[in-house]
């Protein structure tokens, strides 16, 4: 009996919160004393969908968490923020949470994803997680572990940096039970992640 398994077919959408409104003020002569303010930005990764492939029980490696667990590995993207103008710039991880609180990953997996050399205006930066609302939340650190409708932002010496670009290397890596590796016909499983730009 041969057993297949075909991984990850991970699809990761990238999507802006709605923009914030212009602001405009009154000066002298009834003339707007500033312009509107163009709070857009673009976000870009290094790919839309990762495939892991077709692979079999015993092409997958123990994960180091243990727990009867297999990985199919690492893989690092690349994640590019760019705006037109300085400001801070604040993500939100969404998608599907499994037991483990990690990303889902299948009908029983997990992912886990980590956000680490990150950069605003190209000087490296830390991570700090952030309430809903934009208000720091924990310790600043090197490299954070994400999990879904979580927010973070960059930060350097106890504030949050703004600039106008923020670039950051997303490590990836989903595991199964190693029961449900066991298949005897082709199974599919995959995540969907959204990484939400805030205002």
């Amino acid at each position: 009996m041969r057993i297949f398994f075909a991984p990850l077919v991970l699809g990761l959408v990238l999507a802006q919160s709605a923009e914030a409104a212009s602001r405009l003020g009154e000066g002298a002569l009834g003339m707007p004393s500033t312009l509107p303010i163009d709070s857009r930005c673009s976000l870009s990764m290094g790919g839309n969908v990762i495939d892991y492939g077709t692979q079999s029980r015993w092409q997958l490696r123990d994960a180091p968490s243990g727990r009867n667990s297999v990985t199919f590995g690492k893989r690092t993207l690349t994640l590019s923020v760019a705006c037109s103008y300085t400001q801070s710039i604040r993500l939100t991880l969404r998608g599907e949470r499994s037991t483990s609180g990690d990303l889902r990953y299948g009908d029983r997996g997990s992912m886990i994803v980590r956000l680490f050399d990150a950069q605003m205006d190209g000087q490296s930066v830390q991570i700090i997680g952030t309430t809903p609302d934009g208000v720091i939340n924990g310790a600043a650190a090197d490299s954070r572990l994400l999990q879904p409708g979580e927010s973070f932002a960059a930060i350097a010496n106890g504030q949050l940096v703004r600039g106008k670009t923020f670039t950051a290397h997303l490590e990836i890596e989903p595991t199964l039970p190693e029961a449900d590796a066991r298949v005897s016909a082709r199974q599919m499983n995959e995540a969907n992640l959204t990484l939400e730009l805030m205002n």
